[in-house]
């Protein structure tokens, strides 16, 4: 969001001290400086509160706030954290981008960190009532961790030269079926191979589903995850640099094929022990062989 400071700080725009990075999540101390480590955690893609987060980015910054958490105890000397969040006006949201307050504690610091309340009488019984009446109306979403839940597409794109001659491989399963595709062009690049694994297997997958990305292209990844692609389109297909994006084509048609798809995408290391990336990797390279 353009106005927001926490997405400035995201795109360096403006300096912060850091504490922790990584393709979802960025942390960097409070500039109050109220209380020795005050940290801050957001997620990179922008949400207005928690209300408004989805299940699996909320997932994946409450374990960074677990990771720093638990790091300021073992490594930094303090003796435990309050992790506290402010959702809306009412509660003193000050900033309309979801974040959670780190604060490192010390055995009798002195600090009060939760406000005093007015103490004033609750009838009990009524409350709960009308509470459990709200909470069992409440719809869960599931979240998408496997393939009983989810199309599980793994992709990868291979490339002799780069540019030269070049593979793609797409392995999808859903509820324990599984299909298999792979192409490849006589002169490409690396990239355009990655992507074209993920337009093709994204383009099999009928409307409606939720689809889950394994790829080990931080290309693919990060243009999704940290919001590259939306300030492409923003700037007219441009760079922050102001040059072209390099294979617009195959970015617009996999916005094209991503239209009526819930997709995540997940970044795997690649060649490693990840059975399907590997599988990937070998089919793009077999396709390589064909054209040689």
């Amino acid at each position: 969001m353009k106005d927001c400071i926490f997405c400035k700080i995201i795109n360096g725009e403006m300096p912060s001290y850091k504490i922790y990075e990584d393709d979802f999540c960025l942390a960097f101390l409070d500039i109050s400086n109220d209380i020795y480590g005050h940290t801050l955690v957001i997620p990179k893609k922008h949400y207005e509160n928690v209300m408004t987060c989805d299940n699996k980015t909320l997932s994946r910054v409450m374990e960074t706030c677990k990771k720093i958490g638990t790091h300021y105890v073992k490594d930094c000397g303090f003796d435990g954290f309050n992790i506290l969040n402010a959702c809306g006006k009412a509660a003193e949201q000050s900033v309309f981008h979801v974040h959670f307050h780190i604060l490192p504690r010390k055995t009798d610091d002195g600090e009060k960190v939760f406000p005093t309340l007015s103490g004033s009488k609750i009838d009990m019984a009524e409350a709960c009532a009308k509470l459990k009446i709200q909470c069992e109306n409440e719809h869960v979403e599931e979240l998408c961790e496997d393939d009983e839940d989810c199309v599980v597409l793994y992709t990868d794109g291979a490339c002799s030269g780069n540019p030269g001659a070049g593979g793609w491989a797409s392995i999808l399963s859903f509820k324990g079926k599984e299909k298999v595709l792979s192409g490849g062009e006589k002169e490409t690049t690396n990239n355009r191979m990655e992507l074209m694994a993920v337009i093709m297997g994204l383009e099999s997958v009928k409307n409606g589903n939720k689809v889950k990305v394994f790829s080990d292209s931080a290309y693919v990844v990060n243009t999704f995850n940290q919001n590259w692609i939306e300030k492409w389109q923003k700037n007219n297909w441009q760079t922050s640099g102001k040059g072209a994006v390099q294979n617009k084509d195959l970015w617009q048609r996999l916005l094209a094929a991503m239209e009526g798809l819930d997709v995540e995408f997940v970044k795997v290391k690649g060649h490693s022990d990840n059975k399907n990336n590997n599988r990937c990797d070998a089919l793009a390279r077999e396709e390589i062989m064909k054209m040689s």
